[in-house]
């Protein structure tokens, strides 16, 4: 048996990615503990950016410090092995699909060997498995993360979050100009639904209450088997027993279909929040970025989902300093915000990437105006959260707690508003009934009606 930390960087896939090692780990024996006390590390990696990848080597250096061996995988690996596997001789970069990449370090974990091609010595550089390999199709990999499921029913141990992160679907083939993620993720590749509803009643049975939805692209889901769409798969998932919430890590704009909307109007259990990346407000910059919808699409599509779901809350993405973006494409973005009325931005300065077409146009926007451009941004997101969390003061919200402390304890409404409750209002995974009282920093102080 040995100890272990599982660490990851960037997004919800990637830590779904993580989970997986993490529940291969506790199925084969091994023990998590805190991060100083790990005989071994588990970091998946990002590269979103050349800062996320820099800071995904970053993390690598940090567990040397207190491991005895770290194991890197993810996707600025898949991207880079060698950039990893040279921070050290007790790294073990670990290319391929999450998976698979999973079954290698729980078979080996107590041992000084990674099973990678050819068999023989642990290697820096376990090659890459590409994910369609692992099932000989161009569905996800879902055999061994069948096993994993089995497995954990034999005594692994419950899942450490409330909220539970199903990839039903990797990879994307939208080729946007400045993302790098089809290059080590792959083309866009649907997980059979059956597998997911089972793995969905076994997260319930361990104690998650809220499912959320996760891929590199889930508005392309598929299922291989039946064909069913993402909304019907939504409301499939909701009707699983036990389940309180199921809710969307992401969705492009243009892949918020019927199906999506039939599912959100009808299934009281599917939040009402979306987050729908824009990126940009100007039309130019959209095409520059290789953007499948104008400006005016996209708040026609949120304008249209608003007027059936009247609760619904929409979160975005955005990126500041596109080399093709002028002052007046930016105030063009901003008013775009407004226009769909987006409660909350996530603000990317742009760094080229090398590998992307974006690449090759340069880095034309100065970083102080990106940093100015990214803190007006911010400012604006600000402004229009406390006007969306304004709206709910005095309202009667159900909150399902995700964190207890001595000082307090939160979690977040369906339509994913952060609400504080006292201390010892309600144990962790409990959804209370409140009422909204007060402004928060970041969320909204409110009171405890009673216990569900």
């Amino acid at each position: 048996m040995t100890t272990f930390a599982i660490r990851f960087l960037g997004c919800k896939v990637s830590q779904a990615d993580a989970m997986i090692a993490r529940e291969a780990l506790l199925a084969a024996g091994h023990r998590e503990v805190g991060e100083d006390e790990a005989e071994l590390h588990v970091v998946n990696t990002c590269c979103i950016t050349s800062e996320a990848e820099a800071k995904s080597r970053q993390s690598v250096r940090r567990s040397l410090r207190a491991a005895r061996r770290v194991y890197a995988s993810g996707c600025a690996v898949n991207l880079s092995a060698r950039r990893f596997a040279d921070l050290g001789d007790e790294v073990v970069a670990l290319q391929g699909a999450a998976d698979d990449v999973a079954r290698r370090i729980a078979a080996h974990a107590g041992s000084g060997a990674v099973d990678h091609a050819g068999g023989g010595p642990a290697a820096h550089v376990a090659p890459w498995i590409p994910a369609h390999a692992v099932s000989g199709s161009t569905s996800c990999a879902d055999t061994a993360h069948d096993v994993l499921a089995r497995e954990r029913l034999a005594g692994a141990g419950p899942l450490s979050r409330t909220r539970g992160f199903v990839k039903i679907q990797d990879g994307c083939d939208s080729g946007c100009a400045y993302c790098i993620i089809p290059t080590v993720r792959g083309g866009a590749r649907s997980r059979p639904a059956s597998a997911v509803l089972r793995e969905v009643a076994q997260r319930v049975r361990d104690g998650q209450p809220e499912m959320v939805m996760t891929g590199i692209s889930v508005g392309d889901y598929r299922d291989p088997e039946q064909g069913m769409e993402l909304g019907d798969l939504m409301r499939a998932v909701a009707r699983v027993p036990g389940i309180e919430r199921v809710r969307l890590s992401s969705v492009e704009v243009i892949h918020v279909r019927d199906s999506l909307l039939e599912a959100l109007v009808s299934e009281p259990k599917v939040c009402p929040h979306l987050h729908v990346p824009l990126q940009s407000g100007d039309d130019a910059v959209l095409a520059a970025m290789g953007r499948h919808y104008t400006a005016a699409e996209y708040v026609e599509r949120i304008a249209r989902v608003r007027a059936a779901v009247p609760r619904l809350n929409v979160t975005t993405d955005v990126i500041v300093g596109f080399p093709t973006e002028d002052e007046a494409a930016f105030e063009r973005t901003l008013r775009a915000l407004d226009a769909a009325c987006i409660t909350r931005v996530h603000v990317f300065p742009y760094s080229p990437r090398p590998g992307t077409v974006a690449a090759g146009l340069g880095d034309a926007v100065a970083p102080a105006d990106k940093r100015r451009r990214g803190q007006a941004m911010r400012a604006h997101s600000e402004l229009s959260s406390r006007r969306h969390r304004s709206s709910r003061l005095g309202l009667r919200e159900r909150v399902l707690v995700d964190k207890v402390a001595a000082t307090r304890c939160s979690g977040y409404t369906a339509d994913y508003v952060r609400c504080y409750l006292p201390p010892g209002a309600a144990r962790r995974g409990e959804l209370v009934d409140v009422v909204c009282e007060d402004l928060q920093a970041d969320g909204i102080r409110c009171r405890p009606l009673r216990r569900r």
